[in-house]
This record gives C-alpha cells, structure tokens and sequence, in this order.
C-alpha cells in the first residue's frame, strides 16, 4: 500500500511539472501576424526571447527570391535582380485599354542569379486568376547575367483590372517553382 502511494504521488509530481513547462512555454513564445507591403502572410511568425522568427519561405516568395537548405544546416537565400518590360511593336506600355487584344511580347534583363537553374516559365494572370503560359524552357542557360525575349504574343484583355506577368523558374536538382519577378499591365 506504502510502496502505491509513493507511485501515485511520484506520477501526480511528474504530471503537475510537466504541465508547468507546457504553461510556461506558451507564455514565452508569442505568434505575430506578419505584413508585407498591405498582404498578410498565411503564416504566423514567433517571438521568442526578444527575437522575432519569420517564416523564410513566405518571406522569400513576397521578396521574389530563392530559398534553400540542406543538411549543411545553411540556409541559402539568393534574390535575383529581375526587370521585367512589355513591348508592342516598339513601344514600351503598362496600360491597355479592356476588351483590346494586343500582340507584345515581354523582354527580360536578369542578374546576380546566382543559383543554377534548370527550367524556366513564363505566365499572364487575368484579374479572375487564369493563367495563359507565355513562355517555357527547359535546361536554360545558367549565368550570372542574362536576358531573354518571349515570343509575340497575342493577348485580349476582356476585362478591367490588374493583369499579371509572372516569372517562375526552378532551381536544378529542385521540385520547386520559385516566383522571380512580376510585371503588371493594368486594363481600364
């Protein structure tokens, strides 16, 4: 009987001290709601001892850059400096006019892309999100500097709004498209 209670009393201890460290780790980490330029992140970000953790990869994605570790326990982060134009015939334009159906295409000047590719792609995103693919390859030359040129592309922008050029590329040995670099053509 003597050697029962011990065991009850010694499992009670354990039970309240544990309970203690879940109460007191809760109080010592508080979520924070993260905004980047007026979008809220779907993930929450942490403090911690007077210090703020961000979730990196939705970080990144805002920041148009590439995020990557491994078992080096190195998180690598490389943001390419990406500019993106439209062109119809020789005229550089952001704006169109809605319902116009305009032949462009879009001219690319990269650099400091430091992380090896292997695909690269290219969208047009209407105001209701449906996505046209404007430009694809694979095995892209990988280099520090470069500049690409789609296609002519004929477009008809049926409704007002925002129209978005997206830039995807992937990173050699990776499952992931990474966003780049975004231009938006605005149709009134």
């Amino acid at each position: 009987m003597r050697m029962r209670f011990k065991k009850v009393l010694l499992s009670m201890f354990l039970l309240s001290l544990a309970g203690s460290s879940v109460i007191f780790a809760d109080t010592a980490v508080n979520k924070l709601r993260v905004t980047l330029n007026g979008s809220v992140l779907s993930e929450s970000a942490i403090i911690m001892d007077d210090t703020a953790y961000v979730p990196l990869r939705e970080v990144a994605k805002h920041f148009f850059a590439f995020v990557s570790w491994g078992d080096n326990k190195q998180v690598q982060i490389n943001r390419p400096n990406i500019h993106m134009m439209t062109i119809s015939g020789s005229t550089i334009f952001q704006g169109v006019e809605k319902g116009s159906t305009v032949t462009f295409y879009v001219l690319v000047h990269g650099e400091k892309l430091t992380t090896p590719i292997s695909d690269a792609r290219m969208v047009i995103v209407d105001p209701y999100n449906s996505e046209k693919e404007i430009y694809a390859e694979s095995n892209p030359e990988n280099v520090d500097v470069f500049r690409l040129r789609t296609k002519d592309v004929k477009y008809k922008f049926s409704h007002p709004g925002e129209y978005k050029i997206r830039l995807y590329m992937k990173p050699e040995g990776g499952n992931d498209w990474f966003l780049v670099s975004e231009k938006t053509i605005y149709a009134q």
